[in-house]
């Protein structure tokens, strides 16, 4: 005579069967992080007399000051691209690679991070205020900015202008996002540098 189990011992061993595989399927994928890069290639280091340039502040709006990168699916939604941040906090790193990007364009014999001190002997300031740096809703990514370069003995706002360019990623993907936001700060510093005496 076949002996069956009672079906609530039934019930609780492929209850425990079960358990580990729907944990595993439910396990979040980790997520990623990304960093923005200098991508011009170094000039020549200047010799003698080369300014002192102090990058900063660059200000950001308020909803790309998060750890998670954002992309725009129409002119008024914004995307918050889950499982995908920044590295770092995003105007901490533009600053970052504007510093790189103008020390590569041969322009400075030292660089300063704003904040500094009087006594770091600034002669230019440049002054980045971002409008816009995301993903836009045709897939192309775009960079608007204002920036101002500034005696910084005297405070007089020597060049000023408004930057504003789209680029098509290579692909739809979040990391060919950040490498065309990388080319368009590249772009922008160069830019910049042709103002800087």
């Amino acid at each position: 005579m076949r002996q069956t189990l009672p079906m609530h011992i039934r019930a609780g061993v492929l209850l425990f069967l079960i358990a580990p595989l729907m944990a595993a399927c439910s396990t979040p994928a980790p997520d990623r992080y990304y960093l923005l890069s200098a991508t011009l290639n170094p000039a020549a280091p200047v010799t003698g007399q080369g300014a002192v340039i102090g990058i900063g502040p660059v200000t950001i709006p308020s909803h790309l000051d998060r750890s998670m990168i954002v992309s725009r699916s129409s002119s008024n939604r914004l995307e918050v691209n889950a499982g995908h941040r920044w590295a770092e906090p995003l105007d901490e790193n533009i600053n970052r690679i504007l510093l790189e990007n103008i020390d590569h364009t041969g322009k400075a014999v030292r660089l300063e991070t704003f904040p500094w001190t009087s006594r770091d002997g600034v002669d230019w300031q440049i002054v980045v205020d971002i409008d816009r740096f995301e993903r836009q809703a045709d897939g192309k990514v775009l960079l608007a900015a204002r920036w101002k370069l500034v005696a910084f003995e005297s405070g007089d706002i020597t060049a000023s202008n408004r930057y504003e360019k789209v680029v098509d990623p290579k692909n739809t993907d979040v990391e060919s996002t950040v490498s065309a936001m990388s080319d368009l700060l590249a772009d922008m510093s160069v830019d910049i540098a042709k103002y800087i005496p």
